[in-house]
């Protein structure tokens, strides 16, 4: 029998198979397999550096009015007229609102002619006392007769000066159907309309003097010690971004409020121009000493964590957390007191994604 011989164009193509076989299963791969570095979270930094700046106590705060009276009514009524609109500038006593006054009118009148009545009682009580006396001079009537007419006289006395108190009342009631503006000011918050049946005591509107405004901000009990009559402040508005306003402390409650433990402070400012406004929000920045220079870095670097302050600083490629001690902002930046050297780069993008000894690399 032939013995059987493989073909020979077999041979290669096992050849081919063998290899590729061996190849993926790992038997000619490198021992060092090629791989492909970890290039890190694109990051950007900033350095650290001293700058000059004034030591603060920064706050945010509300405007009002230096004087701000609310305007109510004394007594029940129908409005009338309400004689002014929000905005417009008036003067103490001038007319804001008028209720409607016919009754008061014929409650003062019948007032006066109880007035008037009175008044004749009292002159014929006195000229009957006086003939009696004539009389009882010469005998011609008892001493009883004469105490009579004196106590008619008495009694038509106290008739005219209870009659006289009532008017007054009624007087004054009807006055108080005219409600007029109790200081200079600038009309705000009207509430009132004509037709509206009014309450004694209700807000109708209130007018404030905005001539000098008040910047009012808490201070905390740690920094009340920072904090004096007469010191310098330093007030922005949204409004004015460009625009920085100056003012004094002027008023500070020496009673801390029973919730927040705050200190309520106002801040004196000169409003001649009008640009401010009472409930308008304002940033006050109190100086509380001598230029310095002062360590800072980008608000954007700094994180915080419960109480805890911290950045991340740029070491051989990897983001290394540092707890600092923060002082006070400056603009865009934050003082820090300790943590940090001149020189070091923080890192100031993707800090909220970024974990200590992440690998990073810096962004062009």
């Amino acid at each position: 029998m032939k013995k059987w011989e493989p073909k020979h164009w077999l041979i290669p193509l096992i050849l081919v198979a063998g290899v590729t076989l061996l190849f993926r299963s790992g038997v000619f791969a490198s021992k060092e397999q090629a791989v492909v570095p970890d290039k890190g979270i694109s990051v950007k930094v900033a350095a650290a550096g001293y700058i000059e700046t004034v030591p603060s106590l920064n706050a945010n705060g509300t405007l009002e009015g230096q004087i701000s009276a609310t305007v109510s009514a004394k007594i029940s009524g129908r409005v009338e007229q309400v004689l002014v609109q929000e905005g417009q500038t008036v003067k103490a006593g001038q007319p804001l609102v008028k209720l409607e006054t016919v009754e008061l009118i014929n409650t003062a009148r019948q007032a006066g002619d109880s007035v008037r009545k009175a008044q004749v009682n009292y002159e014929l009580a006195l000229n009957d006392f006086n003939r009696y006396k004539r009389l009882a001079d010469i005998g011609a009537v008892s001493e009883q007769q004469l105490d009579n007419a004196k106590a008619k006289l008495k009694s038509a006395e106290a008739d005219v000066s209870s009659a006289t108190a009532n008017q007054s009342s009624a007087e004054q009631q009807f006055s108080y159907g005219v409600i007029s503006s109790p200081v200079d000011g600038v009309v705000a918050n009207k509430t009132v309309t004509v037709g509206q049946v009014v309450s004694p005591g209700a807000a109708l509107m209130v007018v404030q003097d905005i001539d000098q405004i008040y910047a009012v901000i808490p201070v905390e009990q740690k920094d009340l010690g920072r904090v004096n009559i007469g010191q310098q402040a330093h007030v922005t508005i949204d409004a004015y971004p460009d625009k920085v306003f100056t003012g004094v402390v002027d008023v500070m409650n020496p009673d801390a409020g029973s919730a927040s433990r705050m200190f309520r402070t106002k801040i004196k400012i000169d409003n001649a121009g009008g640009e401010l406004k009472s409930g308008m929000f304002a940033n006050v920045q109190l100086v509380t000493g001598e230029s310095i220079q002062a360590l800072t870095v980008p608000q954007a670097a700094v994180i915080q964590r419960q109480d805890a302050y911290y950045v991340f600083t740029l070491e051989n490629g990897k983001a290394v957390r540092k707890p600092i001690e923060i002082g006070e902002v400056t603009g865009s930046t934050i003082v820090v007191k300790s943590g940090l050297e001149a020189g070091e780069q923080v890192i100031i993008t993707s800090v909220s994604r970024l974990h200590d000894g992440d690998a990073v690399r810096v962004a062009p």
